[in-house]
């Protein structure tokens, strides 16, 4: 796709069905009951309690959401870029908190695997409607012909994040209705303002790579490699 690798992004013209934020509705909200846990291990802590909670890993648990994540509209969103080797790499609810969510820094998916690897894609989508307010995407256009490669990223202690950008472009702000669909490389730059709004900002992000992740010195699998089943 041209849009695609010209500006490391689009939104899709599907959107997420009434059934689909149901299901993704529910299944967040039965995680977000349980105790808050901040991640770790090879999450890298990057949760802020209430403020910025990252539910991971959990698809297995909950009826409909493995068949979703393989054979609905992510997978087919994410099968038009990659092709038919498209395997579920990652996945993972982002909440932030009512009132205090905290933002997130600019930074590149693939500077958090942790080797090298081929880009994979993220399927980003709006459980509730993303806007200004309650801290939408900004995205950093890229052209991927010619910026294929990850930047340099620091650990932020205080933040708990890497950065990967530090200057004055405030990018593309992606607003939009509950169900939007962001389809971003994990090349392409990205970040997230605060929540200052009396209601939690829910979404689901899903990761699909062409290829399983391993890493080059251990052969150890990183996170997922289910193949899409379309």
């Amino acid at each position: 796709m041209d849009k695609f690798d010209n500006q490391g992004y689009f939104i899709a013209e599907e959107a997420l069905s009434e059934n689909d934020l149901k299901l993704l509705g529910n299944c967040c909200n039965a995680l977000l009951d349980e105790p808050v846990d901040d991640g770790g291990g090879d999450r890298h802590e990057i949760g802020l309690g209430k403020r910025r909670r990252f539910l991971a890993h959990r698809h297995e648990e909950f009826d409909g959401l493995e068949s979703f994540i393989l054979s609905g509209p992510p997978a087919k969103v994410a099968s038009r870029i990659l092709g038919s080797e498209c395997y579920l790499f990652n996945e993972q609810f982002v909440v932030k908190g009512p009132k205090t969510g905290a933002s997130f820094a600019w930074h590149q998916d693939s500077a958090y695997v942790g080797f090298e690897h081929k880009p994979y894609i993220s399927v980003w989508m709006a459980i509730d409607e993303a806007n200004k307010q309650n801290g939408c995407l900004r995205i950093l256009p890229r052209n991927l012909k010619e910026q294929n490669y990850i930047d340099t990223h620091n650990w932020d202690e205080g933040s708990k994040e890497l950065v990967g950008y530090d200057g004055s472009d405030e990018g593309s702000m992606v607003i939009g209705p509950e169900g939007m669909i962001v389809v971003f490389s994990s090349l392409t730059l990205h970040s997230s303002g605060e929540n200052i709004t009396d209601k939690s900002r829910r979404a689901y992000l899903i990761q699909y790579s062409s290829e399983p992740l391993r890493d080059p010195e251990s052969g150890q699998l990183k996170r997922f490699a289910k193949p899409v089943n379309l």
